[in-house]
């Protein structure tokens, strides 16, 4: 230690004219004074201002309770405007101490920075206790956060030493968890503490190690959530229908339900009356017990309509349709499953208990059957949208949603506020309009010659940090896309439909060296401006852009009035098979130029001059997005 001290004292004396300089000169060479001579023990304790408990600093940014502080400290505050909000945790309101044992290295007044602290507890094996002198170098533990998760969960344990010793877990909660080898299972809600502990040993390389300190995380043990136990979907096709809804939830907890949709459905008790096609929406409590929480806020959708949904997503839990008793002239109907592995006819109720298509035949008293189809679980390519104000315009798979549209001298996105363009994203839909205003700028000549509308759908995709990557979304073997579309009323009064198009990841370059993605597009006339289930064969897909590649052929959008020809239909279903969906696009055949919408008391505007002329053009597409 007399070697140790000198060279600190010579090295001030050095640099006593130059005070900065002196103290960053200083910690230089008590670091290297440290590297060559060691020390026999030291450790930085840190006092938070509001506890008596006091911690040693182990490590960069870890504390754990000090063992022993029987030395007297000497009052050396570490303010190195280097370093020392570092070493306070980025809290400048602590006060920090050194051990008697430094008193003979720094004197009083001196300050050190967070470099040479580290320096001092690098080379005795860390802070408090005897830095490992007892048995072998001190060695630290750095155990990886398991996460909170539900009851039942088993997750895989992480630690590493800086020995490179093995590590072992083991639990000083077993109610609430279990560990056996690496693997931790939660038991029970409440509070899970896992240990990781390292007994000491030798390493590699012949060292002889200390055993560690136990290194510990706590965490919640969450208990299920609960879910609903009521009809996926309910057929009616004359007057009214009645459903028994279940007594319980589908955790067995005692449930009780509000209608949110009168219009479309009353409860009374455990009796739902559903009055027509639409939408039936329940409020649906439950109170908690030991393995689930409450349900207290619980909502539930109940498709209604004259035929059962195409997509049924499951999630793999089995789901049912209310079967209609008459069809819409009063005569009773009865059921048989031609797909029993799949689903099955029970009562009044069809049950859906595997992944896969659900074929059943409909027959009416007095002849006439009828094929129902509905598939189980498809492959998702987008099962929803978000509306977390954190990742906004997006599907729950995490694929982009884009807008734009324009049209000239007359109004595009952007232009004004509130914007012409209206993109709305709710959990099951996503709708984009836009509205021509022609009265909003005077260079407007009538001329509706030339127009854009993008509304795009992106593949899903994985986060990555702050930014996202592209999944792939292949169509190896599936045979059609299902989509529920609606459109606005006026556009749907144009009667020329709207196209959707499949952006397929075939990347190309073009002449003016622009990148272009190969796309193959389907005509659509809907018949209601309504919301309708598309079910579009892969197949009656054509090539609209070959990013003018010679081995293609291509479709232009008038082609599909007068019948697309099978070269190019065969050649974009070549393309989706080798090259999957990267985005998918809807657009209306023309923008509605024509037919404005109406004002709030029915008349409708014939002047474009006139503010309130507008003209919209709008495209609802809900979830789920499927291809099967």
């Amino acid at each position: 230690m007399a070697r140790l001290a000198g060279s600190a004292k010579h090295a001030r004396e050095r640099r006593s004219g130059d005070p900065a300089g002196a103290a960053a000169s200083d910690d230089d060479d008590l670091v290297q004074s440290v590297r060559t001579h060691g020390l026999i023990s030291c450790s930085v304790v840190v006092k938070p201002l509001w506890s008596d408990r006091e911690f040693a600093l182990l490590s960069f940014g870890h504390t754990a309770p000090l063992v022993s502080a029987q030395q007297e400290p000497l009052q050396a505050p570490v303010s190195s405007q280097r370093s020392w909000l570092t070493l306070a945790l980025a809290r400048p309101i602590y006060r920090t101490r050194r051990q008697t044992v430094t008193k003979k290295l720094v004197p009083h007044a001196r300050k050190l920075s967070l470099l040479a602290i580290c320096a001092c507890l690098a080379a005795c094996g860390g802070g408090g206790g005897d830095g490992g002198s007892a048995g072998g170098r001190a060695q630290f533990i750095t155990l990886a956060y398991p996460g909170g998760g539900e009851l039942g969960q088993v997750k895989k344990l992480s630690a590493t030493t800086t020995s490179g010793l093995p590590v072992t877990f083991s639990t000083s909660t077993p109610d609430f968890c279990t560990v056996a080898g690496d693997q931790l299972t939660l038991v029970k809600a409440g509070e899970c503490r896992v240990v990781a502990s390292q007994p000491g040993g030798k390493g590699t390389d012949g060292s002889q190690w200390a055993a560690a300190d136990d290194v510990s995380q706590l965490f919640n043990v969450l208990k299920h959530e609960q879910q609903p136990d009521v009809p996926y979907a309910v057929m009616l096709r004359l007057g009214t229908a009645t459903v028994e809804l279940s007594a319980t939830t589908r955790a067995g907890v005692a449930a009780t339900y509000t209608s949110v949709t009168p219009q479309t459905c009353t409860v009374s008790g455990r009796t739902l009356t559903v009055l027509a096609a639409g939408a039936c929406g329940l409020g649906v409590t439950a109170a908690a017990n030991n393995d689930y929480s409450a349900l207290t806020a619980g909502s539930a959708l109940i498709a209604v309509s004259a035929t059962p949904p195409f997509v049924v997503a499951a999630q793999g839990q089995p789901q049912s349709v209310v079967l209609a008793a008459v069809d819409k002239d009063g005569k009773a109907m009865s059921y048989q499953s031609k797909t029993p592995a799949v689903c099955a006819v029970a009562g009044g109720s069809l049950r859906l208990t595997a992944k896969g298509l659900c074929s059943v035949t409909a027959s009416a008293a007095g002849g006439g059957d009828e094929e129902l189809q509905m598939y189980v679980d498809p492959r998702f390519f987008a099962s929803g949208f978000s509306t977390a104000s954190t990742n906004p315009s997006r599907t729950v798979e995490q694929g982009d949603i884009a807008t734009s549209a324009g049209f000239p001298d007359a109004s595009w996105c952007g232009a004004v506020t509130p914007s012409y363009c209206n993109p709305s994203v709710s959990p099951i839909s996503a709708t984009f309009s836009y509205d021509i205003k022609p009265a909003s700028n005077s260079n407007w000549k009538g001329d509706f010659s030339w127009s854009y509308f993008s509304f795009e759908i992106g593949a899903p995709m994985a986060r990555n940090g702050s930014s996202f990557d592209l999944l792939p979304f292949d169509l190896k073997t599936e045979e059609s896309l299902y989509v529920g579309l609606a459109v606005n009323q006026t556009l749907a009064d144009g009667k020329e439909g709207i196209f959707v198009r499949i952006q397929t990841n075939h990347l190309l370059k073009k002449k003016d060296g622009n990148d272009c993605y190969v796309t193959a597009s389907v005509h659509l006339v809907p018949t209601t401006a309504a919301l309708v289930g598309y079910v579009i064969p892969l197949k009656d897909f054509a090539i609209t852009d070959k990013c003018e590649s010679d081995d293609l052929p291509q479709t232009e959008g008038w082609m599909f009035d007068w019948g697309v020809s099978a070269e190019s239909k065969a050649a974009a279903l070549d393309q989706l098979r080798a090259y999957g969906i990267r985005r998918l696009q809807f657009a209306p055949v023309t923008l509605n130029s024509k037919r404005p919408t109406a004002n709030a008391d029915g008349s409708v505007p014939t002047d474009p001059k006139d503010p309130a002329y507008t003209l919209t053009t709008g495209i609802t597409v809900m979830s789920p997005i499927t291809v099967q």
